[in-house]
């Protein structure tokens, strides 16, 4: 295979009409949304600058000042692959992405609208790749949808994802909806029209439809209730859209005049709004013996339900403050000003980004907004950092109550302070039920870093010291390490350690690699073999025969996941499997994806030798083989000796990729009940 790439291997520049079917695909979900004509020229620029980055100047010379600013913030956030990939915690990208929306939110609409274009697609990818898309999908698109209130999307992608993750239960509930449509359809249908006389007898004008039911909401609803499909009351359900807030409250009283209601699963979401602001009545009756659930809204609230931060703009006229708009753009801020660090970013973006949510009130009547299960620890924290350094407990409706009761919608909490912050450290432990928010969690991180520098540098490195003998790692220079953390000290390092900012595996590694610099070798030299690629580097599985080529945009190397895509005149182009390119190629054109795998030969492998002690019991060398050969972990020697206090010592040389798969190991062996003690000596 002759490794000559040309300018930029993507599938959508040597043929248009397929970049096109992406581009007009997207443009069609941004008129659904009623996006502007400027977010859809900013995605159009978006676009031909993808398909083409040398046109990059002359694209952007036709924008405005904000409107460049836009553009280069969705380049950045689409350069990198972070959000195809939530397992890599990578807070920064996160963090670029909410900064990116406090300076122009309308782009959410872009990422959004792609990712559903994506996701329509990937019924034909690979089930490696729908779980990826769909774990993502979940993890940041979905939630971001949902807090900023672009319903009409989040329910969509929850559900395509929920197909790829959970894909029996799926088609379980699938299958049922499916069952008895006609008879659930025939049974709306005549609930719709006699509520619509009634609505019209009183002179209340009013659409009604069915609502179509959302299967991953079935299945979160089955979870929470612990109910089974036929025990849920909202299989059937109709909304009621009118003109004026009173309207709403006045169909309300027909509804409930004209059918017994369940009062247990009533709520106003008008008088007390969720936290992205969505407003509505919901009601279950009791219709001939079946149940019936109806949400009534007016007309505009509706908009705001189906297209959340996007129907601020179609509403905009620069005189009237949409006081929800600026709720959502404000959580953002707040995210970004109160988490300094990447963890605790990640931890209170999913914490905010949660759907059930309790409302609960101050002693002066304001609505704070927490995620479900919320205590007064979190409320205080929610109200000011201070209120919360300072709690020792509190009052819920006038009574003491102890500070891990989980609160309820419509309490009224009041916080009882000391003079002095002093929170405690059994706060931080889950399983003590004090604080449910991240947010909250954060703060209190924060300040033990702030205040307990000496005692968590002692910590620290004890901690430290006693991993690096294990991994017979003890005579690496630490103070060569710091600077690679971005420190001033080892002080620093030890302290970081013991608060769980830098983990104790991320300073192994990077002490493995200073003891045993052939690992650096082995990279440079991997490095190298990607620019001399051969046919017999790679296993094309399937196709013989054709050019293969390495994709200039991502540039895969031996060790990379890649993929392959059949390109229409340059044979098979291999890019890394997690390439912004890539994955829009194979959303376009499913079937001319291949898979692509380097060969065993160019997987560099490392050698260890561990000394293990064990307790005199049968078949430990025969459970630690087994373990060993689960991990893909080789043996290449193995010795036994026996202790005066009849432990037995075992000497193991074993083959490893890299030093995260040797700590795998010594973890896994580390749990058999036999093993007394491990380390590395070799």
């Amino acid at each position: 295979m002759n490794n000559t790439t040309s300018k930029d291997e993507d599938f959508w520049l040597d043929d248009k009409h397929c970049s096109q079917g992406h581009k007009s695909k997207t443009l069609e979900i941004l008129d659904t949304l009623k996006a502007d004509g400027e977010i859809k020229t900013i995605f159009q620029c978006l676009h031909t600058i993808r398909n083409n980055p040398d046109n990059q100047e002359q694209v952007e010379s036709g924008l405005s000042k904000t409107q460049r600013q836009t553009l280069n913030d969705l380049l950045k956030i689409h350069q990198a692959d972070w959000l195809l990939n939530p397992k890599s915690n990578n807070a920064e990208g996160l963090r670029r992405l909410l900064f990116a929306m406090l300076n122009d939110v309308r782009l959410v609409l872009i990422l959004l609208a792609e990712q559903l274009v994506l996701m329509r697609a990937a019924l034909n990818f690979s089930k490696d790749l729908q779980k990826q898309l769909a774990t993502s999908t979940m993890t940041y698109h979905a939630a971001l949808a949902n807090r900023l209130g672009v319903w009409q999307i989040k329910w969509e992608l929850e559900d395509l994802s929920f197909r790829y993750l959970d894909t029996k239960t799926y088609r379980m509930i699938a299958n049922k909806l499916a069952e008895k449509r006609d008879d659930r359809e025939h049974f709306i249908q005549r609930c719709s029209a006699e509520l619509h006389q009634a609505l019209k007898d009183h002179d209340i004008n009013a659409d009604i439809a069915g609502r179509p039911k959302h299967i991953y909401s079935i299945y979160k609803k089955m979870q929470q209730k612990k109910l089974q499909f036929e025990g849920l009351y909202d299989i059937r359900a109709i909304r009621v859209l009118v003109d004026t807030v009173a309207d709403c409250y006045a169909a309300l009283g027909l509804v409930h005049a004209k059918w017994p209601h369940v009062p247990k699963e009533f709520d106003d979401y008008i008088a007390q709004p969720k936290g992205n602001m969505y407003q509505s009545l919901h009601t279950v009756v009791m219709v001939a013996g079946k149940t019936l659930e109806v949400q009534i809204r007016t007309h505009q609230m509706h908009e705001h339900a189906e297209l959340g931060v996007a129907a601020h703009w179609r509403y905009k006229d620069g005189s009237k403050e949409d006081s929800g708009y600026d709720k959502k753009v404000n959580w953002m801020r707040e995210l970004l000003n109160e988490n300094t660090h990447s963890d605790d970013l990640l931890d209170a973006f999913q914490s905010d980004t949660q759907e059930e949510r309790i409302y609960v009130f101050t002693p002066g009547g304001d609505v704070i907004d927490l995620p479900q299960g919320s205590t007064a620890v979190d409320f205080a924290y929610q109200v000011h950092t201070e209120v919360g350094h300072r709690c020792q407990g509190a009052k819920v409706n006038g009574a003491i109550v102890p500070l891990t009761r989980p609160l309820k919608t419509g309490e009224q909490i009041e916080i009882l302070t000391a003079k002095e912050p002093k929170p405690s450290k059994d706060w931080l432990y889950e399983q003590s039920g004090y604080l449910q928010s991240a947010r909250a969690r954060a703060k209190v991180r924060q300040w033990f870093r702030d205040n307990d520098f000496d005692k968590n540098l002692s910590l620290g490195k004890d901690m430290l010291e006693s991993e690096l003998n294990k991994y017979a790692l003890q005579h690496a220079d630490l103070n060569k390490l710091v600077s690679s953390f971005n420190l001033q000290s080892l002080d620093k390092l030890y302290a970081m350690i013991a608060t769980g900012d830098i983990t104790v595996s991320q300073v192994l590694r990077r002490a493995d690699l200073q003891i045993n610099p052939k690992k650096k070798v082995a990279k440079t030299t991997a490095k190298s073999l990607s620019k001399k690629a051969s046919a017999d580097d790679l296993i094309v599985e399937g196709v013989a025969d054709l050019k293969t080529s390495f994709a200039s945009c991502c540039k895969p190397m031996p060790g990379d996941a890649i993929g392959g895509f059949i390109t229409r005149t340059r044979g098979i182009s291999v890019h890394r499997s997690g390439c912004d390119n890539y994955i829009h190629m194979i959303s376009e054109e499913p079937n001319r994806l291949i898979n692509v795998r380097w060969r065993d030969s160019l997987t560099d492998h490392n050698t260890s030798v561990l000394r293990i002690t064990v307790e005199d019991r049968k078949k430990v060398i025969k459970d630690i083989s087994h373990l060993l050969a689960q991990l893909d972990s080789d043996i290449m020697a193995l010795n036994t000796s026996t202790a005066d206090d009849e432990s037995i010592y075992i000497e193991v040389a074993i083959q490893t990729r890299d030093f995260d798969h040797l700590d795998q190991v010594i973890k896994r062996l580390s749990s058999l009940q036999a093993v007394k003690d491990i380390r590395r000596v070799a």
